[in-house]
């Protein structure tokens, strides 16, 4: 881009809760972010115009750098003038506004229904119907459940290229039927993803009465990636039906260079960038106040979560039902009171962007935290198509979190502490922090200018937070478990023994690297090993070494488990000594 004369990105991404704006311009002949804003979302009543947000957003870094971004009709100047106004390139990502209604439609339900609804996770697909061959109803009730379900689109998918016909055929003289009865401006979208030789005869029945796009057919036996003209076909779906939101998207179609590009598409396209740059299974997360995210890549595999309903603000309440309560006091050093839970989270509901008021709040808080991640883990483990592998994070290399709950602690360690025991992970493993919600920009970006994302990524956009080195096995509480030898880059030596039970932080400033040898006790290992010999980089989380093994064994008492997790988040916060918590909160509450 910068080539061609493309200099200033301005990359907005419009959330339910937020509009979030970045803007990229070159400094040193590299693109760096020059600045960044947050206002509130502006999607719905009673505004129901994305764009006001947005110019919030640029007028208040146009007062703080001078740069205009708007000509007197109130149109974004695009391409970017002297004396810096306007920009050069604006990249739209969206995922405010409820998400697409869509029926599937395809011959079973294994091989055909679940891999169209996993394509779909990354556009918000709000599945209502699903028709297929095993679904016990009859011709009449498929047509009527089709259309009873009133979806926004249809994804038809199923058959294996040049197979049988006349299955499919009868599904989409179905799908016709069906549309048929429906009015006219309420008809769906038709995306036909299935057998390819019966790719025309889709159009035929079907496209003089709704639009129908066609894709590749979705392989039921692949373990790799969506195909990407089915991308393509989503990504401009997904365009066109953000378009037909109300008026929540209508001032900002012309602004866009890139077409509004779902959220956690982008999240998904950085997920696979990581783990094929720096050769490891990496995990995305973005938990957010209403909306979150797990995203997976690993040898070509690409799996991601979505859910709506998991959450830390608004979705508190809801993430606190579905994980249970049992799920959320295993993580508390105290007994909690009764209905106490319930209207913390409906208090975080209320007030999602307020910091905790006081120490048992921030721990059940922690407490929460670690269960709705631990919640998403187990839905994308239970996303298994036939010949896949299971999620495995026994190999996992990298963990990069996004969203204001898990990366504005100020507190790396401790952020990776508790993803170390949402993740239950093992071995080592590095962090990353996407602090500016940068990445689904990125993912957009990196389709057509992976340069400019490589030197946007060089530049430190996303943090190096630290590194986790957790070890796993049996052994005696109180005995040592790990020794280690440590050179830090200016020199300086280190031995340290670390006991079972224990954690241990070691600060390393960004920009330095620490070398460091490990020996693991009789029955522990790190990883598959029981030597390690590293260089490992510094960061705001430091080094975190992890030799606590049986973390929560049912049978402790609440005042173990409390004298347990008050040392351990006394480590991770460089206190020298546990915080005290009052002796009241060990006692068995009367109610």
């Amino acid at each position: 881009m910068g080539e061609a004369g493309t200099n200033s990105i301005l990359a907005v991404d419009f959330g339910s809760v937020h509009t979030r704006v970045l803007l990229f311009d070159i400094v040193d002949g590299e693109y760096r972010l020059v600045a960044n804003r947050q206002t509130k979302s502006t999607a719905g009543a009673p505004v129901d115009d994305l764009a006001v947000g947005l110019r919030q957003a640029l007028g208040e870094i146009a007062s703080a750098s001078g740069r205009r971004f708007f000509d007197p009709r109130g149109e974004l100047i695009k391409p970017e003038q002297s004396d810096r106004v306007g920009v050069d390139y604006c990249i739209t990502t969206a995922s405010a506004g409820a998400g697409i209604r869509t029926a599937l439609l395809g011959l079973l339900p294994d091989i055909s229904i679940k891999p169209a609804g996993r394509a779909g996770v990354p556009f918000y697909f709000n599945v209502v119907a699903e028709i297929h061959l095993d679904d016990g109803m009859n011709d009449r009730a498929r047509v009527n459940r089709i259309v009873d379900s009133r979806p926004d689109l249809v994804l038809v998918s199923g058959g294996t290229d040049g197979g049988a016909r006349s299955a499919m055929l009868q599904m989409l003289n179905l799908l016709r039927e069906a549309v048929m009865a429906m009015p006219a401006g309420l008809r769906p979208t038709i995306i036909y993803a299935g057998n390819n030789s019966l790719a025309q005869s889709a159009r035929d029945l079907l496209s003089q009465l709704v639009e129908v796009m066609v894709a590749p057919n979705i392989r039921p036996t692949s373990r790799r990636l969506t195909p990407e003209p089915l991308l393509a076909a989503l990504d401009q779906y997904y365009h066109e039906f953000s378009l037909t939101r109300g008026g929540a998207y209508r001032n900002i179609a012309g602004m866009s260079d890139s077409g509004i590009t779902p959220t956690a598409r982008g999240y998904e396209t950085m997920t696979a960038f990581f783990a094929r740059s720096h050769g490891v299974d990496t995990l995305t997360i973005d938990l957010g106040g209403s909306k979150s995210l797990l995203s997976f890549a690993a040898k070509g595999e690409l799996r991601t979560v979505v859910r709506t309903d998991i959450g830390m603000g608004q979705s508190a309440a809801s993430t606190l039902e579905l994980v249970g309560e049992g799920a959320v006091k295993q993580w508390l050093p105290f007994h909690a009171r009764r209905d106490e839970l319930a209207q913390h989270a409906l208090k975080k509901g209320l007030r999602s962007a307020a910091a905790a008021l006081d120490m048992r709040e921030r721990y059940i808080d922690y407490a929460l935290l670690r269960a709705g991640i631990g919640y998403l883990l187990e839905a994308l483990r239970a996303d298994q198509l036939a010949g896949s592998r299971p999620v495995d994070l026994t190999r996992l290399g990298l963990v990069i979190t996004s969203g204001a709950t898990i990366t504005g602690s100020g507190q790396g360690a401790l952020d990776m502490l508790l993803l170390a025991d949402a993740l239950d992970l093992q071995g080592v493993v590095n962090f990353k922090a996407d602090r500016h919600g940068a990445l689904p920009a990125l993912g957009v970006l990196s389709a057509t200018e992976p340069m400019a994302v490589v030197q946007l990524l060089e530049g430190g956009l996303v943090e190096h937070v630290g590194s986790l080195i957790r070890a796993g096995g049996r052994a005696t509480p109180g005995k040592t478990a790990l020794k280690l030898h440590i050179r830090s880059s200016n020199g300086k030596t280190l031995d340290r023994e670390i006991a079972v039970g224990d954690v241990w932080h070691l600060p390393a400033p960004p920009g330095s690297s620490v070398e460091i040898r490990v020996q693991t006790a009789r029955g522990i290992r790190i990883g598959d090993k029981r030597r390690l010999n590293m260089q490992l980089r510094g960061g705001r989380g430091g080094l975190l070494f992890d030799a606590r093994l049986d973390r929560a064994p049912a049978e402790e008492s609440i005042t173990e488990r409390a004298v347990k997790m008050l040392r351990w988040f006394a480590a991770v916060s460089g206190e020298s000594q546990p915080v005290m918590i009052p002796e009241s909160w060990l006692a068995t509450p009367d109610s």
